[in-house]
């Protein structure tokens, strides 16, 4: 089997560094937490009814600094009878798409939870949103996350058809598209504009 792993480029695409990253058949988010030169790769591993996921934090040479966002398989199981229903279950299960806004927080939506989790920068658990449904400020299947130049949150809510816009805080502010068929990533340009990805094989 190949060997999964994360390289650095250069302007002129050329290999800068490139090391060698835990294998897991789950997709990957990565983002750089220009602040700190660090990189941020997320990693879920287990079966597709029980995944359970993390933030990895590593150093351009390939030095893991940290990992943040897992719990307890023990707990997890315990708390998920519980707090299911409030929206507080704070162990990832399967991250995919992450971000760092400027003030250095760190977000990463999570489809199985149906939310998004915002941890500072030293991945200390800060605060969620979301939560299954389809009324305001609800996620079903969060794909692609950003921030603006606000740090107002961008959210593709994928099993939703849209795009919302969460504050600073996870307070809904609005839709900014409903007529998606499949939203996935979102990236913010440098003027303001909100470009999205739609994987929808529909015509």
């Amino acid at each position: 089997t190949h060997s999964q792993y994360a390289a650095q480029y250069n302007r002129q695409g050329e290999v800068l560094t490139m090391f060698e990253l835990q294998k897991t058949k789950w997709r990957r988010g990565v983002a750089v937490d220009i602040r700190r030169n660090h990189i941020l790769i997320t990693q879920t591993s287990g079966e597709e009814e029980n995944p359970h996921g993390e933030v990895q934090v590593f150093r351009p040479d390939g030095t893991l600094v940290r990992t943040f966002g897992a719990l307890d398989h023990g707990i997890q199981k315990r708390l998920r009878k519980l707090v299911r229903s409030a929206g507080r279950q704070q162990g990832i299960r399967a991250p995919e798409y992450i971000t760092v806004n400027k003030k250095g927080d760190i977000l990463v939506s999570d489809a199985y939870n149906n939310c998004v989790y915002v941890y500072d920068e030293n991945g200390q658990f800060q605060f969620q949103f979301g939560g299954e449904g389809s009324g305001e400020g609800q996620l079903i299947c969060p794909r692609g996350i950003c921030t603006d130049s606000a740090g107002n949150i961008i959210v593709a809510d994928s099993g939703n058809c849209r795009v919302e816009m969460f504050d600073k805080t996870g307070r809904f502010l609005k839709h900014i598209t409903t007529d998606e068929d499949d939203p996935y990533a979102v990236a913010m340009a440098p003027q303001g504009q909100l470009v999205v990805t739609d994987t929808s094989d529909s015509e």
